[in-house]
């Protein structure tokens, strides 16, 4: 993940916050997945916390400084290449062996524009030969990985847009970000129902730009409001929790001021309490592999059982520890070079 700027202590814990949220992820795909009973309300304080908006407005409040210290658009988009595809073309080599190898099912053509997809931008789409694997979906939670890419494309422009401009500007644009995502989604359900372009909507930056803003936001603004973030933030937890739990709010993808709250707080808990920090981030290895083992004990009927969700946990915290030291690390040279640090 990216520096921090001068303005910007290094003394935190946002690792922890960001592998925390993928266990949040990774925790509802294997209570679903593997048909585990769990209780409701362990289910409904683990599930506040979701992992995907923590992830899309973290990825925000890191890379507006990163554009910063980058001098030039490709350079830029050079540091964003080595930070994505690397680690997951590795990892979708495995993805692929492993359904060659368990799967008797595919047909060649759909093996390759899989592949092709897989390992470029389009990582929601699935061939319907292979929808009789494991649960249907050889990795979807990769989906997140093309909603990320799509924001990374434009970020250099939204900084060009948005930065040093005044607060009520940036309202505006959160306002404005917010209302096409819910009425976009309106408008196509009511033209198209559940078609095609709506599932494309949902695969969209457009549909959770926003959620990019709040961290950018708070990148913004970091000098004026990081010591009332660290004060205040389990303030905001319970604020992010009130809207969770009544569901007064806006859904545009994911709700708006259960998940505008709950970052404000997490990011202020990873600044109050820095010395929670683990220096190694795993987060995005657990994200590309969780699944590719998951669909390898559904294929060989290991469900239903609690012992096999510690033992993905811990087979994925493995190969994703092993991922981030290798082609990670590896990756994050390339990525340094020709770029101001």
């Amino acid at each position: 993940m990216e520096q921090m700027n001068l303005n910007r202590s290094n003394d935190n814990c946002l690792n922890l916050i960001r592998i925390l949220a993928a266990f949040q992820v990774i925790y509802g795909h294997l209570v679903e997945h593997l048909e585990l009973h769990t209780s409701e309300i362990v289910s409904y304080l683990i599930v506040y916390f979701r992992g995907v908006p923590i992830f899309f407005a973290m990825s925000g409040f890191l890379i507006w400084f990163s554009i910063e210290r980058t001098n030039s658009y490709s350079a830029y988009l050079k540091k964003r290449f080595f930070r994505i595809y690397p680690e997951l073309w590795v990892g979708v080599f495995v993805e692929i062996i492993t359904i060659l190898i368990l799967y008797d099912e595919w047909n060649l053509k759909d093996i390759i524009l899989f592949t092709f997809t897989q390992l470029t931008i389009f990582q929601f789409w699935t061939p319907s030969s292979l929808r009789g694997y494991g649960c249907g979906t050889p990795n979807g939670s990769l989906w997140t990985i093309c909603t990320l890419i799509q924001f990374y494309i434009i970020a250099w422009f939204l900084h060009k847009l948005l930065h040093k401009k005044k607060i009520l500007f940036w309202i505006v644009s959160l306002v404005i970000s917010v209302s096409i995502s819910v009425l976009l989604q309106v408008i196509l359900e009511n033209m198209f129902g559940m078609s095609v372009f709506t599932k494309l909507f949902d695969q969209s930056v457009v549909r959770y730009l926003w959620l990019f803003i709040v961290g950018i936001f708070i990148s913004e603004f970091w000098n004026d409001i990081d010591t009332f973030l660290k004060k205040y933030w389990i303030v905001f937890l319970l604020l992010g929790m009130l809207f969770y739990i009544t569901k007064i709010d806006i859904f545009a993808g994911y709700y708006l001021f259960w998940s505008a709250f709950m970052i404000c707080g997490v990011i202020g808990f990873a600044y109050q309490y820095p010395f929670l920090k683990i220096r190694i981030d795993i987060s995005y290895g657990c994200y590309i592999y969780h699944m590719i083992i998951v669909n390898m004990f559904i294929t060989f009927g290991w469900v239903k059982s609690w012992r096999y969700f510690f033992v993905i946990y811990g087979l994925t915290c493995i190969i994703a520890y092993i991922s981030t030291k290798t082609v990670g690390q590896l990756a994050m040279k390339y990525k340094k070079k020709g770029t101001l640090e």
